[in-house]
Formats: C-alpha cells, sequence, structure tokens
C-alpha cells in the first residue's frame, strides 16, 4: 500500500493533519500486516503438523482390517480343522463374534474420509459377508487389500522411509490376501469330502502362489531390518519355518487327496497368522511413530515460531509508539526515504545522522521492511521444501521392483521407472493409446478422468509392450498439482499375467471332465447355447447310473471310476459324428443329439448295460434314462435341463429303468409338487399338521401296549392330503428335517401330557426318515430331548423305513448306533418290501420288526402264511419283536398269535385317530376288555 502513495501525497497528508496521528496509523498498518502474514504462516504450518498426524491416524484402521480379515481366515482354517476331526461343535459363536467384528469395521470405513471404489468394494463385500455367512462366495480378502493399497499411497508420502516400507506393506497385503484366499478354497474344495483333479490342481497353484509370496515378504523383512535387530531376525526365522509347516500339510494332502490332511491346519496357520500379523503391527507402529512425532514438531515449533514473531513485532510498534513520541518534524528526510521505498528497494541505505530525532523512525521504518521481507523469505523456502517433498515422491520411482509411471493432466507419459522401462525396452515414453490395449482403453480412459476429479481408482487392463502383452492390475493415485504441465497421476502397475494365464489354463480344463475326458456340465452348458441357437431341432438324452454309490461300497471307488470310463467311452463311439458327450454329475451322463428321431433308446440302453469287466470280476451296471426334444419341449438352457431333470425322477421310480420321454403333464405335476412344497413350509406355522395315533396290542393278553404316531396334513382349501403325496415331496428338501423334529417333539409333547393317566406307561412309536439320518440334525435333536427331558427315551420307540441299500450307509449306521446308546427303542418298518442284507440286519442296533401291511391284508395274504412265518421265526432268532400291521378281520389277529407274533396293528383294532379320541377308545377298549374277561 506505500508502494502506492507517491511522496508528496505523504507530504501532503502530514500538512494536513498532525503528523503524529497518520504515522500513528501508518505504523499499526504495518503491524497488522506483519500479524496477518505470521498468522497466515501459523495455519499452513498447523495444518501440515496435522496432516502428519491425521495420516497417523488413518493407518489406525489398519488394526480393525487385520482383525477383521484374520478372524474371517481363521474361521476358514478352524472349521477345516474341524471337518477333518469329524467334530460337531456349533459355529455360531464365533462366527457372531466375526460379525460384530464387521459392523465395527463397516462403521469405522464409514466415517473415514476416503472415497472411492475400493471403499465402496469393501464395503460391499461386509455387507455380503453379514447377509451370506462366511461360507458365502466373496471376494473379501482381494476388496481389503486394494483398499489397505489406496490408504497406504496417500499417507506414506509422508514417511521418510517410504520406498522401503511401500515395498514391505504391499507384499504384506498381498500375503495376508493370498493366505485369506487359500483357506476360502481349501474350505470350498474340501465340501464332499473328495478332491476331484480341478481342485487338487488349484491346491498345486495356491500351494506355489503362497509360497512365492512368502518368500517375496520375508526378502521384505530383512531388507528393512538393522543388523542389531537381532530378535527381529529370530521371528522372521519363526515365520518361515511355520509357513513350512503349512505347506507340508497341504503336500500331505496333494499326496494323499482321498484322505485330506487338515486336522491340525488351525494351528499352523493360527501361529502363521501371529507371527504375520506381529511384524505387520511393528512396521505400522514404526510408521505412525515417525509420522506423528514429526506433526508434533511442526505444531510445536509453528506456534513458537508465532509467538516469537508476534512478541517481536508488538515490542516494535510499541517502541515505534514511544519513538514518536519525541518526533520532530522532518518532512525532507522522511520524503528521502519515502522516495527510496516507494522506488522499490525494500531497505535504503539513506545516512540519517544519530542526533536527528527522526533517525529512531527511519530505523524502526527499516527494521520492520526488514521484518517484512523476512517473511517473505519464509514462504519462498517453504515453496521450496513442498518442491523437495514432491522430489522424494517422484524418487520412489527408482525404488519400487513395479512398474510405474506418471501421466500430465491430458494424460501425457512423462516418466517410468526403471521397471517399467525395462518391460517396454526402451528408454523412450510411448503414448497412452500405443501402451493399453485398444479393448481396454476406453475403460482406462474413464478411469483416468475418474481420478483426476479426486477419485482413487483401481483397474484390471492389458499393457502392450514390445516382447509381449501383458496382464497388469492399476492403481491410480491423484496427485493436486498447480503446474497443468506437471505430474497428475501415478499408475502402479502389478503384473498379473502369469496369474493370469494359470487361471485361463484352470478356466479351459474346468470345461472338461478330468476323469473321463468328457465335456462337464460348464462346457455342456455352452455347446447346449450353441445348440439351441442352431435352426437344426435336436434331442437330449440324460442317463444315470442307479445304485453308484453301492458300486463303490462294494468294490472300490477305483472300480466305479473305470465304470465310468467305459460309460464314456461308450457314449463317445455310440455318437460319433451324430452328438456330443458330456459326463454332467457324479454318476450322470448326457448327450446333445443333434438331429431327432436318429437314435434307439432301448439300443442304447442294451449297450450301456452290457457287463462291464474290472479287474477280473464281471459287474452289472444298471441305468436310468430320460430324453427330452429340441426346441420342441424347452427354447433355453435352463428349460431343457428343467424339463430333462423332471423325467429324470420318473425314469428313476421306474423299476424296470426303461427309457422316459419327457411330457408336458410332467412339468404340470412338478409344478404342483413345487407349490404343494411351499404350502408346507407354512404348514408348521399354521397349525396344519396333526398326528393322529393308532394302537399296537399285545395279541397274546390282548393289553394295548403302545401306539404309533401318524402324521396327517389338514389343508385348509385341498383338505385332508396322504403322507403318500407330501412326505416325498419334503424328502427331495430339507423340509423333511424340520417336519420329522416336529413329529418327534409333538410325540413328546403326547407322551408328557399322557403322564399321570391310564395311558402314563404308553410307548409312542415315531417314524424317521433315512435322509434325517443321513444329515445328523435329528441325532442331535433327539439328544437334547433326552437332556431336557430325562427319562422319555424309554417311552419313545423310533421306526426307520426298509429300503434298498440303506444301511450300508455308514451315516444310517453310525446314527442308529448313536439313537442306541442313548437309550432309544428302534424298529424296522414296512419289513420285507426292501432289500435290506442278512449281515447287516444282525448287525442292526434294533429291538422290533413290523411286517408290512401287503403280507397281512393283500390279494396273496392266504400264501404268505410261510414267508409271515419265516419273517417272524427270523426275528426271534435276532432276539427282536415282531409288529403285524394291517390286521383288518379277528382272524388274521389269532393267525398271527399262533405264529408267535407278538403284537398287532390295524383297523381290526383301530383307525388312526386324534390323541383326545384315542383317550376315549382307550378307556371303551378297556371296559369291554374287561367284560370279556
Amino acid at each position: 500500500m506505500l508502494r502506492r502513495l507517491s511522496p508528496v501525497s505523504i507530504v501532503e497528508a502530514f500538512r494536513k493533519r498532525s503528523y503524529y496521528k497518520t504515522f500513528s496509523w501508518m505504523i499499526l498498518i504495518i503491524g497488522l500486516l506483519a500479524l496477518l502474514i505470521a498468522t497466515q504462516q501459523l495455519l499452513k504450518n498447523l495444518e501440515d503438523g496435522y496432516q502428519f498426524k491425521r495420516s497417523s491416524e488413518m493407518m489406525n484402521i489398519f488394526d480393525r482390517l487385520n482383525q477383521v480379515e484374520r478372524s474371517l481366515t481363521d474361521e476358514y482354517y478352524l472349521t477345516l480343522s474341524e471337518k477333518m476331526e469329524k467334530t460337531t461343535a456349533p459355529r455360531s459363536d464365533m462366527w457372531q463374534q466375526t460379525k460384530t467384528e464387521l459392523t465395527a469395521l463397516e462403521q469405522q470405513i464409514e466415517k473415514t474420509e476416503t472415497d472411492g471404489p475400493a471403499k465402496k468394494g469393501i464395503l460391499s463385500e461386509i455387507n455380503q459377508l453379514q447377509a451370506g455367512g462366511y461360507a458365502s462366495d466373496h471376494q473379501f480378502f482381494r476388496a481389503v487389500t486394494s483398499y489397505k493399497s489406496e490408504i497406504l499411497f496417500n499417507q506414506l508420502y509422508l514417511s521418510g522411509e517410504k520406498g522401503t516400507y511401500y515395498s514391505l506393506f504391499s507384499n504384506l497385503f498381498l500375503m495376508e490376501e493370498e493366505f485369506g484366499r487359500a483357506g476360502q478354497f481349501l474350505l470350498s474344495a474340501n465340501r464332499d469330502d473328495q478332491l476331484d483333479s480341478i481342485e487338487l490342481l488349484r491346491i498345486r497353484q495356491i500351494r506355489q502362489d503362497v509360497n512365492l509370496r512368502n518368500d517375496t515378504l520375508i526378502q521384505s523383512l530383512y531388507a528393512t531390518m538393522r543388523p542389531e535387530e537381532t530378535e527381529r531376525r529370530r521371528d522372521i526365522s519363526v515365520m518361515s519355518n511355520q509357513m513350512y509347516a503349512y505347506l507340508r500339510m497341504v503336500d500331505a494332502t496333494l499326496s494323499q487327496p482321498n484322505n485330506p490332511q487338515y486336522g491340525t491346519i488351525d494351528k499352523v496357520s493360527g501361529r502363521y497368522q501371529t507371527s504375520m500379523y506381529r511384524l505387520f503391527d511393528e512396521g505400522i507402529r514404526k510408521v505412525q511413530a515417525e509420522l506423528t512425532e514429526k506433526g508434533n514438531t511442526l505444531i510445536r515449533n509453528a506456534w513458537l515460531m508465532f509467538i516469537v514473531t508476534c512478541l517481536v513485532i508488538l515490542s516494535l510498534l510499541a517502541l515505534t509508539l514511544s519513538l514518536l513520541r519525541a518526533f520532530r518534524k522532518d518532512l525532507h528526510i522522511l520524503q528521502e526515504e519515502a522516495d527510496f521505498f516507494a522506488e522499490g528497494p525494500r531497505q535504503s541505505h539513506h545516512h540519517v545522522p544519530e542526533q536527528n530525532d527522526f533517525h529512531p523512525v527511519v530505523e524502526a521504518f527499516r527494521t520492520m521492511t526488514t521484518i517484512i521481507s523476512g517473511l517473505l523469505d519464509y514462504n519462498d523456502k517453504k515453496t521450496i521444501e513442498i518442491k523437495q517433498k514432491k522430489a522424494e515422491i517422484e524418487s520412489l520411482f527408482s525404488q519400487n521392483t513395479n512398474p510405474i509411471v506418471a501421466l500430465s493432466s491430458d494424460f501425457q507419459l512423462l516418466s517410468g521407472n526403471d521397471r517399467f522401462k525395462q518391460l517396454a525396452q526402451s528408454s523412450g515414453l510411448m503414448t497412452i493409446e500405443e501402451l493399453i490395449h485398444p479393448a481396454d482403453l476406453n475403460r482406462v480412459r474413464r478411469a483416468l478422468n475418474r481420478a483426476i476429479e479426486g477419485y482413487s481408482q483401481t483397474i484390471r487392463c492389458q499393457m502392450i509392450f514390445k516382447e509381449d502383452i501383458r496382464n497388469m492390475f492399476v492403481n491410480i493415485i491423484h496427485v493436486p498439482s498447480k503446474n497443468d504441465g506437471g505430474t497428475a497421476l501415478y499408475l502402479t502397475c502389478h503384473d498379473e499375467t502369469d496369474q493370469f494365464k494359470r487361471e485361463e489354463r484352470i478356466t479351459q480344463l474346468a470345461l472338461y471332465d478330468v476323469l473321463t475326458g468328457l465335456l462337464n456340465r460348464n462346457g455342456f452348458e455352452q455347446k447346449m447355447s450353441e445348440a439351441l441357437a442352431a435352426p437344426q431341432p435336436g434331442e437330449l438324452v440324460t442317463i444315470g447310473v442307479r445304485q453308484f454309490r453301492r458300486i463303490n461300497d462294494i468294490y472300490g471307488h477305483s472300480a466305479g471310476d473305470q465304470i465310468l470310463k467305459e460309460v464314456s467311452n461308450r457314449l463317445r463311439h455310440h455318437f460319433i459324428g451324430t452328438g456330443s458327450a458330456a459326463r454332467i454329475g457324479g454318476d450322470e451322463f448326457a448327450v446333445l443329439i443333434f438331429q431327432q428321431e436318429i437314435v434307439d433308446y432301448r439300443d442304447l440302453k442294451t449297450i450301456i448295460e452290457r457287463p462291464y469287466q474290472v479287474d477280473g470280476e464281471t459287474i452289472d451296471v444298471n441305468i436310468s434314462m430320460s430324453m427330452v426334444r429340441y426346441p420342441d419341449d424347452a427354447v433355453a438352457v435352463t428349460s431343457l435341463l428343467s424339463s430333462v431333470d423332471i423325467a429324470m425322477q420318473h425314469a428313476k421310480r421306474e423299476q424296470a429303468g426303461e427309457p422316459i420321454w419327457f411330457e408336458s403333464w410332467m412339468s404340470e405335476e412338478y409344478r404342483e409338487s413345487v407349490v404343494l412344497e411351499s404350502e408346507l413350509r407354512e404348514a408348521i406355522a399354521r397349525n396344519e399338521l396333526q398326528l393322529f395315533y393308532q394302537p399296537q396290542v399285545n395279541l397274546k393278553t390282548k393289553e394295548v401296549d403302545g401306539c404309533e404316531a401318524l402324521l396327517r396334513w389338514f389343508h385348509p382349501e385341498r383338505g385332508m392330503i396322504s403322507p403318500a403325496v407330501f412326505i416325498p415331496i419334503a424328502e427331495r428338501s430339507i423340509l423333511i428335517e424340520e417336519i420329522g423334529m416336529w413329529v418327534v417333539q409333538e410325540s413328546v409333547n403326547q407322551v408328557r401330557r399322557w403322564e399321570g393317566t391310564p395311558l402314563g406307561s404308553m410307548r409312542v412309536s415315531a417314524n424317521l426318515s433315512v435322509k434325517e439320518l443321513v444329515s445328523g440334525r435329528i441325532v442331535e435333536f433327539l439328544t437334547d430331548v433326552r437332556d431336557r427331558y430325562p427319562g422319555i427315551e424309554q417311552r419313545m420307540e423310533l421306526e426307520i423305513t426298509e429300503s434298498f441299500g440303506v444301511f450300508s450307509d455308514t451315516r444310517v449306521f453310525d446314527a442308529l448306533q448313536t439313537l442306541h446308546r442313548l437309550g432309544y427303542r428302534l424298529a424296522i418298518d414296512d419289513f420285507g418290501t426292501g432289500y435290506s442284507s442278512l449281515s447287516y440286519l444282525s448287525r442292526l442296533p434294533i429291538q422290533r420288526l413290523k411286517i408290512d401291511r401287503s403280507f397281512i391284508s393283500g390279494d396273496d395274504a392266504c400264501s404268505n402264511a410261510p414267508l409271515i412265518e419265516t419273517i417272524i421265526r427270523l426275528a426271534h432268532t435276532l432276539k427282536y419283536d415282531v409288529v403285524a400291521e394291517g390286521i383288518e378281520q379277528a382272524e388274521q389277529g389269532e393267525s398271527l398269535r399262533k405264529l408267535d407274533c407278538e403284537y398287532g396293528q390295524g383297523f381290526y383294532y383301530s383307525r388312526p385317530i386324534p390323541p383326545d379320541e384315542f383317550e376315549i377308545w382307550y378307556d371303551r377298549y378297556q371296559e369291554e376288555s374287561k367284560q370279556s374277561g
């Protein structure tokens, strides 16, 4: 402002008013200007200091991220270990703790100031985990790596050892992701307790990737270690040994795929993660301590400099004002000094005699201009420091082993580090169009534009170099700059070419079945899509091997594999040039036939069922076959497969195994069963299910020994639906388990209601499905029932329906053994209609056989007497009681009594009736028994 005034104006101002007041205002304005500049500098320095502290605090989120990532990884390995040890401990508590950690992490991330795809990606993965559980198919570990990388690169540029730290943390992030994803895949691959060839191939690749990533991490840890840190060296060595233990366990699994060695993998992985996260926390604490200390130092120095500056300015103002009191008019000297200052120099060398009264004022004026000049010089110094920091960021290029490229705001390549130049094999830079593959160019441009707007971006794309095309994972970082020609963007690239090729090769292998060489389900669906798009109509046939599990149990899995290979060979040779065969399930095949009416399916069935020679043994195989025409019956892959599956269900119910063509009424029947299944889900809640009871009478004493609980469904619109209709529907879904537990609980409740009544000693029989025993949930439920109601097991009898091969399943046999140990009585229902081996029958822990009603009251009842007598003698030899079902006449009961059958059940005594009517019937029966006695 002073330099805008001419010396004449100043003189005139002094003449018109008191020079003391005028000059006092001038000094005050200069002092305020100095204070304003000092305040501005204070705010800038404080902002720099708080920037360091905010960066340090921002890294606190790593603790929560690491905690959740480690908990989730522990979930996978612990679940995998417990599965191998056949433990049934509930996992809900640990998963609930993990969900609590996920919720806390979600809240902490939402509070952060960052905003971009990485943040949205990890929030999306957290929501998926909370909704689907840890067993859901998610990308949480990859999302965490992207989010950590974004936070780290935006904060680490303030650190003095950024190059070393960036390399260390980058490898740590990638190792955490690789280790977590390895646990996720190992658990998903072991769901069926059997590893196929593709899963083994993937496990070998995971083993190689984890080992290579661990070696890179170990090298980074040694690079950041000082020679005197012997304890840290020991920790790194221990961590390396822990990884070797983990790899040995994986190697043992690869060598014995039929017996995975995961028994203690949770402990091995837990120890490795403890070491890894401890080293991670040490590195983060060092960076945070460095940033916090630097921020505190900047804040402290800023306040100290501001206070000193203010004291100096105030002192000079006070001195100047005190000297003005002794000031004398000397406009000539003032005019010469003002002339000199107005010409531009910050300080004049005009000589003022010390004896002159104006000498102190001139010296004070010169001192003030010196202070202002010093503040301006300080601003220049801070500008130089900012430029030096940018230069330090750019020096990070040469310290990183990954390719890094600097771009201007108009996307011109400005520079690249040594790794980038090595890949390009040229010191010159390419244009963005030359570097990015044309297929990815538009996506990359959109990501760059978003980054310019201030949003950090990550993208996968292909980059073109002299030798080859490489797949890169690119992290785009925006660097604010006032200079349009300077660096605006950094592209840090992780080379994923080798991994991409491996995944591409695995994907290619995934289209074909490893065992048979035929197409697998994925490849077959692609082939079906191509066939449906073609104008030529055709047919689809599915072939299922009946009782294939029994073949494996009797002859071994190796023989089963040989049969599957031979079936595939017969299909391949039979359909040369006319169709495409595939293995779409464990024992299920499919053939897409490119024309209609060219295949004799009965002949095809005969060819496939010809005896198989395996290791010198002849094995007979029966198949089920279903067919569908396209586009007559379906015009889409899903509907085509659905139609042929519906037909296959009918084919499997055919005892003769005749080929079954799909017909439209089958879909209607299937849809009806789906509707019934949906309504059955709500039947329990709406109290539509009810138990009826049918008595079981001692044929010798005529006393009522017990009763059987029979399930009935009273639909509000359809009326009573037969169990023969809705029980098969329930067995095809998991509803059978819910219904079974409801039946058991309702039977227990009825037994307890009858306590203290004449029916207090009566035993109640409840039916269990084989599928309930296979799952194991009903066993846990019955164990809980016995614990809640001690002694109830003595009043309960559990009936299992005999069917083909049911007792050869070890899961069923083990479940029955457990129920027997718990004290429950066991019975085989509908005996004589199945095909159980006598060897199994003699080993089962049962107490009763129930002869099926078809032997007692069927059309061949008269001719069945010798067979019934044989069954009764067999049961007594095995020390089992016998109950005959279907007694409708007194003569039938008397004949069975003479054959030493202990108990009878049927309409002759009573139909199945509700519990209140059963009580009335029981009282009436007791009265009639007394009168007849």
